[in-house]
């Protein structure tokens, strides 16, 4: 009867293989448990891909941080959070009450707001889903004979790194502080209520994740944009070892993504220029812009997604929901007097410095992009992870750090000079002046894709927020200010007896 179950319950997993978009959109991933999956692994092999993807479906559905709020759906969300407390998005309307917390820094000294409870929730969540794709498989130490086996263990592992190398950040002071015990490790599914461990162990647990994905994923080819690849995994190991002021494996690693092949997206795929009146641009489909390593297709019959509860309501002035009716975000009004007069990313943004020229939903220029003339329900705009152009800028960033500014300004030029009419300024600048500017220009590129926290951080920065702020306007906070980092949640403290402190 045992064996009857199990067998079953492997046919009712890998019946939802038969699609991967479908699978993403009912994979339900709120009922698994480890036995479950190991015991129908044994079956079949294939169920660790089927968890896989249900992983996936939680980088983006709604609630993934555990709450029914309209803030709550996945990645993006974080990263419009930590756009704001970066002092890069200013937060420019109150109509609603939506993110006004965050722009007030009061929701990240309550331990029981629901916006440090989310992160945790959704990040840890990733955790114990990749630990049920490797337990399934035997475990850490395990290596699958089968080409397969390895690539769905190579992307668990990356899963896992990524949440590792996200929770160190959002909830960690001081990542220089490595010594301090931070966050809890769970490295298989059986691990409860573990103590904190130190920054030092939760970066090295991350990256060993990392660099095993980057061996295991040799030669695997994706079908869709939100699977990672080895391109994404390599970003990742770059990103993880410039957090860590590793220099010269962040130089190494950010060359590698930029020798993939990926192109640096174009003038008109990145900003609506005059004249232009067609669908181009806005960041809204992933697949027609090979510049855009990672993200999710996201489709009107698929994923059912409203605008309400989507980053597009959230950042997008022509969509029906809250950017439009008073909860605007805009560019910082200091940072964007870096935008250099030939720069053709000022047509990203309007008078009021809001994103109305970068993000557009899909067919606002049939509306004459006009303002809340989007879909209220279905949306099927598509939301991006990573882009090729952050790792130009990050290798330049090191290059410099390494003293090498011959390559710095290579790569710096080399985006540059699909952005600005003369790029010669990049040549008169001093060498001991290239890292910065190359993270200036990380600042201004990636503007509102969820990049300027980790800039802030790995670079130890002080940032001072600009006239255009509604709170703290012209006050400056440091990387380590206890009032830009989230709490770990009071639920969590309650519910683990190993965990008494906050960081």
């Amino acid at each position: 009867m045992k064996t009857i179950k199990k067998i079953a319950y492997a046919v009712v997993l890998l019946s939802f293989m038969s699609c991967s978009k479908d699978f993403l959109e009912t994979f339900p991933t709120d009922t698994l448990s480890q036995e479950q999956v190991t015991e129908a692994a044994a079956i079949n092999p294939a169920v660790g891909k089927a968890t896989l993807l249900g992983i996936y479906e939680n980088l983006y559905r709604r609630g993934s941080g555990g709450t029914s709020a309209q803030e709550d759906f996945g990645i993006t969300s974080q990263y419009m959070n930590l756009d704001i407390l970066s002092a890069d998005m200013a937060h420019l309307g109150k109509s609603y009450t939506r993110q006004r917390d965050i722009s007030e820094l009061t929701a990240t000294l309550d331990p029981d707001n629901g916006n440090n409870f989310r992160p945790w929730r959704f990040l840890y969540r990733v955790v114990n889903l990749s630990n049920l794709v490797i337990d399934g498989a035997g475990g850490n130490d395990v290596v699958p004979d089968t080409e397969n086996g390895r690539h769905t263990i190579g992307q668990a592992k990356a899963l896992r790194g990524y949440a590792y190398f996200f929770l160190a950040h959002l909830f960690v002071n001081d990542i220089s502080d490595l010594s301090k015990s931070v966050l809890p490790i769970y490295g298989s599914a059986n691990d409860l209520e573990q103590p904190k461990s130190s920054l030092q162990d939760v970066f090295d647990f991350a990256l060993k994740d990392l660099l095993d994905a980057e061996t295991l994923l040799e030669g695997f080819e994706r079908k869709d944009k939100i699977e990672i690849n080895q391109d994404i995994v390599r970003g990742l190991i770059a990103k993880t070892y410039g957090a860590l002021n590793n220099w010269p494996k962040t130089e190494e690693y950010a060359k590698k993504v930029v020798d993939a092949g990926y192109p640096i997206m174009t003038a008109d795929e990145v900003a609506l220029l005059p004249g232009e009146v067609g669908n181009v641009g806005g960041f809204n489909d992933i697949n027609s812009v090979p510049g855009i390593m990672w993200g999710i297709d996201i489709t009107a019959a698929g994923q059912g997604l409203a605008s309400l509860f989507s980053w597009w309501g959230f950042m997008d002035q022509y969509s029906y929901s809250y950017a439009a009716v008073g909860n605007a975000k805009g560019m910082d009004a200091t940072l964007i007097t870096n935008l250099r007069p030939d720069d053709i990313r000022r047509f990203q943004f309007n008078a009021q410095r809001r994103p109305s020229g970068k993000f557009y939903y899909k067919g606002a220029h049939l509306t004459g992009f006009r303002n809340f003339s989007g879909p209220q329900t279905n949306i099927d705009s598509d939301s991006h992870y990573m882009r090729v152009a952050e790792f130009y800028l990050l290798h330049a960033e090191a290059a410099a750090e390494n003293g090498n500014y011959g390559i710095a300004r290579i790569s710096l030029k080399a985006l540059l000079s699909l952005r600005l009419t003369d790029t010669s300024y990049i040549d008169a600048l001093p060498n001991g002046a290239l890292a910065k500017e190359a993270a200036l220009q990380a600042r201004l590129e990636l503007w509102g894709e969820g990049q300027s926290y980790f800039i802030m951080k790995r670079r130890r920065e002080t940032r001072t927020r600009g006239a255009n702020w509604l709170d703290f306007a012209g006050q400056s906070f440091n990387h380590n200010d206890e009032r830009l980092t989230f709490e770990i949640p009071q639920a969590e403290i309650i519910g683990n007896p190993n965990i008494s402190t906050q960081n």
